[in-house]
């Protein structure tokens, strides 16, 4: 059978590749260059969907994606490296990947047809917000990228891509944003809900030491971030040295535990201007920050804007989202 060749976007895996290894062949992707792609369906900088890999552009053969990835393949097969490692993607399969991983030699059957989603880690962040059991299997599927579904659960995501991709192409009216991020939430559920079924999760037989330190780091933070933010806090509860830590999650995850740690004090910090009626300063306060000016400056570094421009934003955008 003939294959064509030609590359894309993709998930987890942990054998690490260095970037000066194939720096000179990766294009980097990110949403901001999505949105000038045609074969791209954009909704803004947390959500894209793509409906047709047949098509994509020769620079895609070796590519860097800024965001989560989920593909779907509904029909034929794929192939592809990531990290250097070669995964192949059947009829009724999940495909996961994490951000800033390394997709090349993409190969797919003339008869293929899959949607990839492609989704923000502040959205996933946002949307797995305080839950630890969601935390174990975004691990699991770190370790296990491909997840091949019953043909009832196939013709489920299917159905859910399609509202998704509909939704995102219709014009933009009252609660655009939030109907396709319930549609979002509602596919990550059913992928939880999968992985809950036919899956032993948690299980630190299945995991080395430095993925059991990471996960037990991971449980640590919606506990205890609102009131330390520093490495060496986190790492005298796991009796580990803070060197050690960060060197873990870098390993694993391409970030280190104090970018973790700002992560997800930003996610709280957004969460809590966007649907708290508390003042700035009682959020400052509950946050753990020394005084108002300091947590200022922290907003403004990891948001982009004071704290007050950002509560702003929010109000204006959701007023012209509702007009």
């Amino acid at each position: 059978m003939e294959h064509r060749y030609v590359s894309c976007i993709y998930h987890f895996c942990t054998k690490e590749v260095t970037v000066m290894e194939i720096k000179d062949t990766i294009n980097e992707v990110d949403f901001s260059y999505l949105r000038r792609e045609d074969f791209v369906n954009f909704l803004n900088e947390n959500v894209a969907i793509v409906d047709d890999l047949q098509d994509l552009p020769e620079s895609y053969d070796s590519v860097k994606v800024n965001a989560i990835l989920i593909l779907f393949c509904q029909e034929g097969k794929l192939q592809l490296d990531i990290n250097a490692n070669t995964f192949v993607v059947h009829k009724n399969d999940l495909l996961f990947c994490r951000p800033n991983i390394i997709l090349n030699n993409y190969m797919i059957t003339p008869d293929f047809k899959g949607r990839v989603l492609i989704l923000s880690e502040e959205l996933i962040q946002s949307m797995m917000h305080g839950s630890r059991n969601n935390w174990d299997m975004a691990f699991y599927v770190n370790k296990n990228p491909v997840l091949s579904i019953s043909t009832e659960e196939a013709d489920l995501m299917s159905q859910y891509c399609q509202m998704i991709n509909a939704k995102i192409k219709r014009e933009k009216k009252s609660y655009h944003y939030e109907v396709v991020y319930a549609l979002i939430s509602a596919v990550l559920y059913e992928i939880f809900a999968i992985l809950s079924n036919s899956v032993t999760l948690s299980n630190d037989d299945m995991m080395r030491q430095g993925d059991i330190l990471f996960k037990k780091f991971m449980d640590l933070l919606p506990e205890y971030v609102t009131k330390d933010r520093s490495v060496s806090f986190y790492s005298e509860k796991l009796c580990v040295t803070p060197k050690y830590l960060s060197v873990v999650c870098k390993s694993l995850t391409g970030k280190t535990a104090l970018g973790w740690i700002h992560d997800y004090t930003t996610e709280v910090i957004r969460y809590k201007l966007k649907h708290s009626s508390h003042s700035i300063k009682e959020i400052s306060e509950s946050l753990n920050f020394p005084n108002l000016s300091f947590f200022g400056k922290y907003v403004r570094l990891h948001l982009g804007m004071s704290p007050t421009d950002y509560r702003k934003q929010i109000k204006q955008s959701v007023n012209v989202d509702r007009m």
